[in-house]
């Protein structure tokens, strides 16, 4: 009697064993994907970068970071001044990727500095 109760504990922790294996291999990883926006080198703050449907402000480094599912984005920074730039990138599962787009001198401030 002991041995089929310990028969049957055993065989239904291997089928949830199987089950929850399955289950994880078809989650899908974010990608990691930092955005700075720069002028002449020059981080930018308070540039907006959207990525997708995602939107971020910039702080003091000029950087934002989204965590995206895999596919193709456009990215696109607009400065407060009027500059702008853009790219697109190609994310695939767990890529981490680092980013920079110069908006040139017309995002610097006259004192050289943002």
């Amino acid at each position: 009697m002991f041995r089929r109760i310990l028969a049957g504990v055993v065989g239904a922790a291997l089928v949830a064993g199987v089950g929850m294996t399955t289950v994880q291999a078809y989650q899908v990883k974010p990608a990691k994907l930092w955005v700075t926006a720069i002028a002449i080198g020059t981080p930018i703050e308070g540039a907006e970068i959207k990525v997708g449907d995602n939107t971020c402000t910039t702080g003091k480094n000029g950087t934002c970071v989204f965590e995206l599912k895999p596919g193709m984005y456009e990215i696109t920074v607009h400065e407060h001044g009027g500059a702008s730039a853009h790219t697109s990138v190609f994310l695939e599962e767990r890529d981490i990727r680092f980013i920079s787009l110069d908006l040139g001198a017309a995002a610097l401030h006259p004192s050289g500095h943002h």
